[in-house]
């Protein structure tokens, strides 16, 4: 099958490079943004309130303003890689290795692997015949031999892949494949054995470790703390059991505090409230986050 790449995200991509080329206050203006953070709590009248008030506030207000939920692969083409997780100079760094990537060179290996996938996928059929023995199974390995360069933050397989989890761009980054596969499912943890921070750290498979099925980053351990500390405000409950009661909040508020917010997080957080309607409270607010009783 002849390899086809849709000239929309390319177009939409060259675009906004371009457009923070030439004006940095595009890709974000603080003032201008505050602006839109003070309107945007302006229901939530006082922040000094117990912390299971303030969970239930903050949480209404994230999922009612939540108005355009958009599916999984619209927010990965069309917004992810051509204006939510660019860098300032209109690169774009794996969430977890930390590498510059070129974003249109995302692009089209994405809708490689689209095709990859279908002509997997077709083989299997014709192998397979009529019988439906393990087809699931052996689909899902095919998914899993062919990734796509983005990660979740919270497993899919944590709430079942469902919408609007999966494409709520608030936990969605780039992600090199490897490293993807890499942590796997697994949990966050920080190992004692382990200072990827420290100089004197040599990188690790690019990516990170993995331990007893625990994963620790390479890089931007701040933002994916950010990442599912919003996921557990705006989706109570929705994560299984078994993967919820091995989330450490205590790393999270951690890593949170030691690495703040920088200005691609701000812009991520602004870019994502034009398209969804919701924002991360714990970017704009971060002191917010031990305020918060989450419900585990």
């Amino acid at each position: 099958m002849k390899e086809r790449i849709s000239p929309a995200p390319l177009s939409k991509l060259k675009g906004n490079q371009y457009r923070i080329e030439t004006d940095s206050k595009l890709y974000y203006h603080f003032k201008g943004d505050k602006r839109y953070i003070r309107r945007y709590y302006k229901s939530i009248t006082s922040l000094n309130i117990n912390s299971s008030e303030l969970f239930e506030r903050l949480h209404k207000l994230v999922k009612r303003t939540h108005r355009n939920r958009v599916p999984y692969f619209i927010s990965k083409d069309q917004y992810l890689y051509t204006w939510v997780d660019l860098q300032p100079n209109g690169t774009i760094k794996s969430i977890y290795s930390g590498e510059r990537k070129d974003p249109k060179q995302l692009i089209e290996e994405d809708y490689n692997i689209i095709y990859k996938r279908y002509e997997s996928f077709q083989q299997l059929l014709k192998r397979n015949g009529k019988k439906n023995s393990n087809i699931e199974k052996k689909m899902l390995v095919i998914t899993g031999e062919h990734k796509f360069n983005a990660e979740h933050i919270v497993p899919q397989s944590w709430y079942g892949a469902k919408e609007p989890m999966k494409g709520d761009l608030h936990h969605l980054f780039a992600c090199q494949p490897e490293c993807n596969a890499k942590r796997s499912n697994y949990p966050y943890d920080d190992f004692s054995n382990y200072i990827p921070e420290s100089p004197d750290e040599k990188i690790q498979n690019r990516c990170g470790v993995t331990q007893f099925e625990r994963f620790e980053p390479e890089y931007g351990k701040g933002t994916v703390a950010r990442a599912m500390l919003y996921f557990l405000l705006r989706y109570p409950h929705m994560i299984q059991k078994s993967y919820s009661k091995k989330i450490d909040i205590q790393l999270l508020f951690h890593w949170h505090e030691r690495f703040p917010a920088t200005v691609y997080e701000l812009h991520r957080n602004k870019a994502i409230f034009h398209i969804q309607g919701n924002r991360n409270p714990f970017i704009d607010f971060p002191q917010l986050a031990r305020k918060v009783a989450f419900k585990l």
